[in-house]
């Protein structure tokens, strides 16, 4: 009978091995969370990791370009979200915009250290932010100001300013995941279900769509 070899542990890479990126951004998104960009030293990330710091470097580069591909890898799944609600042709713009927010707070729920990022880097003028503002905001924004703008030319939704919506749709549904220590003092569970994941982010979509409708429908 032929022995088979036991699973290898996490460990440094054998020579010509190929790193997987999703575990090593996932910890760093991680790391940028805890500690702030000031506060994360790749040096430490790679221990954490069990890798090394010069193969870490060489494959991310500097610890700001390591920083722009932990955000990068994270939002796409928040640019995907809106690229869907504001581009689609059929259906009801109303709803559209509903299930946008839906899937935004989703999105805080199980990606809360982008918040807790922008948080830090949101506050300074760095690289860093103007990354997420240039690759993700920016380019989004004129797909769901077209949504409003019809709504509004309907008769549906009142006008809103676009910054005020971006962060009571960022920040006030997000916000619950990003404090999970006061959150759980107030009374919210320690590890919600899916279930209660779902109604959050209907309650908030539903409790912004509530203030900004003027028409019921």
């Amino acid at each position: 009978m032929t022995q088979q070899a036991a699973p290898r542990g996490r460990g440094r890479p054998r020579a010509g091995e190929e790193l997987d990126d999703e575990p090593l951004l996932q910890a760093a998104l991680d790391a940028f969370a805890e500690t702030s960009y000031d506060g994360m030293s790749v040096r430490a990330l790679s221990r954490r990791l069990g890798i090394s710091h010069a193969l870490l470097t060489a494959r991310f580069g500097s610890k700001q370009d390591l920083w722009f591909a932990a955000m990068e890898h994270a939002c796409t799944e928040a640019e995907r979200v809106w690229r869907q609600a504001t581009e689609a042709t059929a259906g009801d713009d109303l709803e559209a915009l509903r299930q946008g927010l839906v899937r935004q707070v989703l999105f805080a729920a199980t990606h809360p250290q982008v918040l807790r990022i922008m948080n830090h880097e949101g506050a300074i003028d760095s690289p860093r932010i103007h990354f997420v503002i240039d690759r993700f905001v920016n380019p989004l924004r004129p797909g769901v100001e077209r949504l409003l703008d019809r709504l509004v030319a309907a008769g549906r939704i009142r006008s809103v300013p676009y910054t005020t919506l971006h962060y009571m749709i960022t920040h006030g549904g997000g916000a619950q995941f990003t404090h999970p220590v006061e959150a759980e003092l107030l009374g919210a569970p320690t590890t919600p279900t899916p279930a209660q994941l779902q109604a959050h982010a209907e309650t908030v979509a539903d409790v912004l769509i509530a203030g900004i409708v003027t028409s019921p429908g």
